[in-house]
């Protein structure tokens, strides 16, 4: 009876081979490089500046997938596992294994467990048309009329298309567990490897989820076991039930972790590769820089000098940490050179100049240089209250992220000017002077070649640097000893190349000359000047004051005063010997005087009375 079944399905099956050929001719088969065009990871990734990986995020959550894979790029392990689990004959049958149907036949008539008769060709056909998967929920399988479009699907993929590109389009497309779309995707989240890597105990549990994705460990084991015994290694079943006890939870995590939180910054879109600026040498250095500190959190940004591209951004030790180099703080001590470097460019003080460094009580008097060294804020907030009126840069005012710190630091160490930090090229904007060159250059000389600063007290703090090629900002918290180990640590990454400190390029518009103190405050010495501002003995200024009225920017309406009436230029000290200019000329003395300037923006400026000056305002005038 068993003989006359077998051979009356294979009567039936050569009865119906003709006619199938034929209707197969009509089935819309998509071309294989269509069906690959169309595949889209579910991931997006991100790539440093010669395409090593940094990072991936998945952006789609449907399923999992990862990039296809070509079947050159499989394990023959894979290949083996996946012909003898599947499809034995699947290079001599044309799309459907006549004797397979006739075997499932037998089996499904005499026998209790069903046994299916697909080959890899019919089971692509599913993958590829929707409409002949199972149509009803928990339908298991396909209905007769599903089954013969199956078929036929199959022959006109067959006709179509190769050997070769229907076992790598399946393998692209196979469910595997969960979520998991794929070879690529099952193979890093099975096993952390990728599809070319696979040895035969691995390709054996995957290619065993190929025909019940959802079967236990126990049942995967087993029939995996069953595989590699066929192929020839059953010593590998201890291994196979060690990888099938694991096989749960199925997810798909990122392949590389070295950038998390910039990719959360960059990555939008799944399926796209992100090019950036990021040196993974830079960024792998300074990621296992901060963990070999062991802080409780930390975040660092490095700068390339000549560009001002970002060359590292480590925003947290672990990708479940808080992206650090979006902190922002308002570090006043942080802006201190840039500005000196203004004052410097208005000819307001020198490296020399005399500040008052105790302005509650006696006068106690400190050089700019003294004062910057020492970190004397007194000293230096009077001197900078005003330095920042008209800047339009974000780092003038309020808070102060990582990245712009670096940029700050940056600015100074080159050439004065303000650019962007970017980590795109696409993303890179005109530089924007900001200070001289020659300010620029004193400013940083005038101050120490790390500036450190304690953001969160007894708990975090940050500092910056420059060497010949890069500079950069570091945020650690690790408590009370914040300050000392945040300075430690950036001044080892600094002198990590050997060019730090960084050999001095003096610009044009410096010079050097000596200069004596009167009275002596502090010993006489070479000092850097602006060209045209060198003096031989610095002295205490005759007067200390500065512009109480008009505030900085201001805008004085005079339609609404009275006849005659103008404009009240008042100082902090009444003193006979003070001076005012408007527009660089003189229009008063003393500690207040009346003025009628025309509308306009004007320039009011303080001086002492041998001429330097005190203070600068810069006001619009409407009506007059």
């Amino acid at each position: 009876m068993i003989v006359w079944c077998r051979t009356s399905f294979l009567a039936l099956g050569l009865s119906l081979l003709t006619a199938a050929a034929a209707q197969a001719q009509t089935q819309h088969i998509p071309d294989f490089a269509e069906v690959r065009a169309a595949h889209a990871s579910s991931v997006a990734r991100l790539v440093d500046r010669h395409g090593e990986p940094l990072a991936e995020r998945q952006l789609r959550f449907d399923d999992d997938r990862l990039d296809w894979v070509g079947l050159d790029a499989l394990s023959p392990a894979m290949l083996e596992a996946l012909l003898q689990a599947e499809d034995r004959r699947f290079y001599q049958h044309e799309g459907i294994d006549w004797r397979a149907v006739a075997a499932a036949a037998v089996q499904n008539l005499w026998f209790e467990h069903a046994r299916g008769a697909s080959t890899l060709t019919m089971q692509l056909a599913g993958l590829l048309d929707p409409a002949l998967q199972p149509a009803a929920v928990g339908q298991r399988r396909r209905s007769f009329e599903q089954k013969w479009d199956q078929a036929l699907a199959a022959q006109a993929l067959e006709a179509r298309w190769s050997k070769a590109q229907i076992l790598e389009a399946y393998l692209n497309l196979a469910p595997f567990r969960g979520r998991l779309r794929g070879i690529s995707a099952a193979a890093w989240a099975l096993t952390g490897k990728a599809p070319a890597a696979l040895d035969r105990p691995e390709a054996a549990v995957l290619a065993a989820l190929l025909r019940g994705p959802g079967a236990t460990p126990a049942l995967l084991a087993r029939r995996a076991c069953t595989l590699v015994a066929q192929i020839g290694s059953p010593a590998a079943c201890e291994r196979v039930q060690a990888i099938a006890a694991a096989v749960d939870p199925a997810v798909l995590s990122p392949r590389w972790q070295l950038a998390p939180h910039l990719a959360a910054r960059l990555l939008r879109s799944p399926g796209t590769t992100v090019a950036t600026l990021i040196d993974a040498g830079w960024q792998r250095r300074m990621l296992g820089a901060l963990r070999a500190a062991a802080p409780a959190r930390a975040a660092v940004v490095v700068l390339d000098n000549a560009s001002g591209a970002v060359l590292a951004d480590v925003g947290g030790l672990s990708p479940e940490h808080a992206d650090a180099t979006g902190f922002a703080y308002p570090a006043p001590a942080m802006r201190w050179p840039l500005q000196v470097a203004r004052a410097l460019d208005r000819r307001v003080v020198t490296a020399a100049s005399l500040l008052n460094a105790d302005s509650e009580a006696a006068p106690r008097w400190t050089s700019v240089r003294a004062a910057a060294m020492a970190g004397e804020g007194a000293a230096l907030a009077a001197l900078s209250r005003r330095q920042a009126e008209g800047e339009t840069l974000p780092l003038a005012t309020g808070p102060v992220d990582l990245v712009r710190l670096a940029g700050l630091m940056r600015m100074l160490a080159v050439d004065g000017q303000w650019r962007e930090p970017f980590w795109q090229p696409a993303a890179a904007r005109p530089a924007e002077a900001v200070v001289s060159p020659a300010a620029a250059f004193v400013a940083r000389d005038l101050f120490p070649p790390l500036m450190a600063e304690m953001v969160t007290p007894g708990r975090a703090a940050w500092a910056t640097g420059s060497n010949a090629a890069v500079t950069i900002a570091v945020w650690m918290e690790t408590g009370p000893t914040a300050l000392i180990e945040v300075r430690a640590w950036l001044a080892d990454q600094l002198a990590g190349d050997g060019t730090w400190p960084a050999e001095q390029v003096v610009p044009a518009g410096v010079v050097r000359r000596p200069v004596r103190f009167d009275p002596p405050v502090e010993p006489a010495r070479d000092e850097w000047f602006l060209a045209g501002t060198a003096v031989a003995v610095a002295s205490p200024p005759q007067v200390t004051a500065q512009i109480a009225w008009p505030a900085p920017r201001s805008i004085i309406d005079l339609r609404a005063a009275a006849p005659g009436q103008g404009v009240l230029l008042r100082a902090t000290a009444d003193d006979a010997r003070l001076r005012w200019r408007m527009d660089g000329r003189e229009v008063g003395s003393g500690g207040a005087v009346w003025v009628h300037p025309a509308p306009g923006v004007r320039v009011i400026e303080l001086l002492d009375g041998r001429g330097e000056r005190l203070d600068r305002v810069s006001v619009a005038v409407r009506g007059g």
